[in-house]
């Protein structure tokens, strides 16, 4: 997904570097190597590449808008989504993900600051219920869930360096440790929301 204004960040994320490549560049070869087509999210068709497709959001504005039009969009029952400003992405978490699908209508991680609901799988039976929330004005992932089987990958049964991967770039502070620490051990919990388990109200990307 690549539907965010970078406000925080106060520039466009998407042409962020680390490494010596852009975080969107980053997260399409991450993406491409796991799953066979590649749909962005995103109301900017400059995004677009051969044989990836920039897909306008059905209801913009969210994180949730982003996931219903991949949903949507997508030739397969199951979409793993992702957004553009992850540096990290573990292949490692995607299958252990996977694994858990049977049965399932969304498989998300689960870490001590909360759920990730941004890097999961939905299956196409949760379209319904987020397009009923969209048309209402309701744009809360955690809120749905109470209507949907989901089930959670629960960090205990990560990799080791987790969270490395669930890290997000969302200012300048948080693009400059990245930079100077390729090696982090700390995710950056102050730069995304807080949710406890108390507050829950083959595939494409």
């Amino acid at each position: 997904m690549a539907g965010g204004k970078s406000t925080r960040m106060g520039s466009d994320k998407v042409n962020l570097e680390v490494s010596g490549q852009t975080v969107f560049e980053r997260s399409l070869d991450f993406l491409q190597q796991l799953f066979s087509r590649v749909i962005i999210a995103s109301n900017r068709p400059e995004l677009a590449l051969p044989g990836i497709p920039a897909i306008p959001d059905i209801f913009p504005g969210s994180a949730l808008g982003g996931i219903f039009t991949g949903l949507k969009s997508a030739e397969t029952d199951w979409v793993f989504v992702t957004p553009c400003d992850m540096p990290y992405p573990d292949s490692r978490i995607v299958e252990l993900l996977f694994r858990l699908h049977e049965g399932a209508d969304a498989i998300v991680p689960l870490t001590p600051g909360g759920y990730e609901p941004v890097f999961a799988f939905y299956h196409k039976k949760c379209l319904p219920v987020f397009e009923d929330a969209l048309k209402r004005g309701r744009k809360s992932i955690f809120a749905l869930y109470p209507q949907l089987n989901v089930r959670f990958l629960e960090w205990q049964n990560m990799p080791a360096d987790w969270e490395k991967s669930m890290l997000n770039i969302n200012t300048p502070e948080d693009l400059e440790r990245v930079k100077k620490d390729h090696e982090l051990k700390h995710r950056l919990f102050r730069s995304s929301p807080k949710v406890t388990r108390a507050e829950l109200p083959c595939s494409e990307s």
